[in-house]
């Protein structure tokens, strides 16, 4: 089996209400990144898009080229970050665009990015809620359920064994999920499939044992932070972590780490026969545009250092007989974790991508 590349696909590139009240009128993605600043010296800011595309994703027309250029590069589908809180929908446009729109012609999935929203000026402030993540009743759940149904129709949605693939950002934040499971499988055989697939997002070492028993069908590494949660005493991962809070609350500068150290690290993940496991992948991270001098940024990311790591990856996930990899990400530009073309680097992350799928992670 070959694995197909699933990009994690952020929507928030269009305006709307809620973030004009909280963050100021016509705030998108894009502000952030056009505020960011160079901190050090051959620090890579501000990130800017080739040709300065600056794009708006509330028309489609942007979705059609995103997709007609992911497929060029072999991404086989974007998994689109859904935010749903009790019934209040947030940034939706770009979904429903897809839903609209049979000329968005890529396959696509789900992530329910269920986490409360907060706001502060810096991560070490005190942290205002902006929108709760609450989950309500049964009759709540029906009304998610329905929304979802119109997107597990669509023939783009990605099925695996005639079961709509659903990814859970935190699995471990619904204290009712055993009774939300079981309500959304009867209502998914109800409506013709075998039932729902579900994927645990995994971003830290002790979530591997909580979603294990919570009845998912897989889980998969949200990487590069996953890579960083994990190990023993006096390794790289402690040593980043110790790292970043001492950068964070005590020096006031970014966290500088080491992209071969980290990369190093995402390739060592080994889950010991536990809960399948779909390997995640990234290709660049640097947070600041986000959070300033509280960011965390990596180090010496270049496409050759990529490619040569994504090979590796790519080849241990096509032994594994993994369907797919999950990357982290499309298009997460205060992040530094994007697959689109920039100024620096232009398509050679995604022309890295392209050649390691051809040719199956050989060389």
């Amino acid at each position: 089996m070959k694995t197909k590349i699933l990009a994690m696909y952020l929507p928030q590139y269009h305006t709307f209400k809620e973030n004009d009240e909280w963050w100021g009128k016509g705030h998108t993605e894009w502000v952030s990144c056009k505020a960011s600043k160079s901190l050090y010296k051959n620090h890579y800011q501000p990130r800017i898009p080739l040709n300065k595309n600056y794009y708006d994703l509330s028309t489609v027309d942007e979705q059609i080229k995103q997709a007609e250029l992911a497929k060029k590069y072999s991404i086989y589908g974007f998994c689109y970050y859904h935010y749903w809180f009790n019934g209040k929908i947030l940034m939706q446009k770009p979904l429903e665009n897809m839903l609209n729109t049979p000329e968005i012609n890529i396959p696509f999935c789900i992530s329910w990015a269920n986490h409360t929203w907060t706001q502060s000026p810096k991560k070490s402030d005190q942290k205002r809620v902006l929108i709760k993540q609450e989950y309500g009743d049964e009759k709540d759940w029906i009304k998610h359920f329905n929304y979802l149904l119109n997107y597990f129709n669509d023939d783009r949605y990605i099925k695996i064994d005639g079961k709509p693939m659903l990814i859970i950002y935190d699995a471990k934040g619904i204290t009712e999920w055993s009774k939300m499971q079981k309500c959304w499988n009867k209502l998914a055989v109800e409506a013709g499939f075998s039932g729902i697939y579900y994927v645990s997002t995994i971003k830290y070492e002790n979530e591997i044992e909580i979603t294990s028993n919570m009845n998912f069908d897989a889980q998969f590494e949200y990487q590069p932070t996953y890579a960083l949660s994990r190990g023993n005493f006096l390794n790289y991962a402690w040593y980043a972590n110790i790292k970043r809070v001492v950068c964070r609350d005590i020096i006031h500068r970014p966290c500088v780490l080491n992209y071969d150290k980290v990369w190093k690290r995402v390739l060592k993940s080994n889950h010991n026969g536990q809960l399948k496991t779909f390997l995640g992948a990234y290709n660049d991270w640097d947070t600041t545009a986000r959070w300033g001098k509280a960011g965390i940024v990596h180090q010496g990311a270049s496409p050759e250092k990529f490619k040569k790591y994504f090979q590796m990856q790519y080849k241990r996930s096509n032994n594994l007989k993994n369907e797919f990899m999950f990357f982290t990400a499309w298009n997460e530009w205060s992040e530094g974790a994007y697959l689109e073309a920039d100024e620096k680097n232009k398509y050679g992350y995604l022309e890295a991508i392209r050649d390691v799928v051809k040719n199956d992670g050989n060389k």
